[in-house]
């Protein structure tokens, strides 16, 4: 569970108090910054429609070395990343979707 600095952005827009975290190898997202993403793993189009009914945030974080052996585990990441709102989400007819994270503010992982 991170744990989500308290900014005057974060006053701004509403992040619930749990948010699902989505590593990632070799992207990193900062606040005040957008990032363009293409979602297609199953298991990441279920966090996008999740985080879209629950508050439309998610937990941009970096793989640690040596995630690859536990991707689909529960693989090392670094405690620290930044709280993304979901502010444009394009569906596609087979599933994927294409969305657009606008970054808020830092978070650490608690849990």
């Amino acid at each position: 569970m991170p744990a989500v600095n308290d900014t005057p952005s974060s006053k701004a827009f509403p992040v619930p108090e749990i948010i699902p975290i989505f590593p990632l190898p070799n992207v990193v997202l900062f606040p005040d910054t957008y990032l363009p993403l293409h979602i297609f793993e199953p298991r990441y189009r279920e966090m996008v429609a999740d985080a879209s009914r629950e508050g439309s945030c998610i937990g941009m974080v970096l793989f640690k070395q040596g995630w690859e052996s536990q991707y689909y585990g529960n693989p090392p990441v670094f405690s620290l990343g930044c709280v993304g709102r979901m502010t444009h989400i394009e569906p596609l007819q087979d599933g994927r979707s294409n969305l657009i994270l606008q970054g808020l503010y830092r978070y650490t992982i608690e849990e």
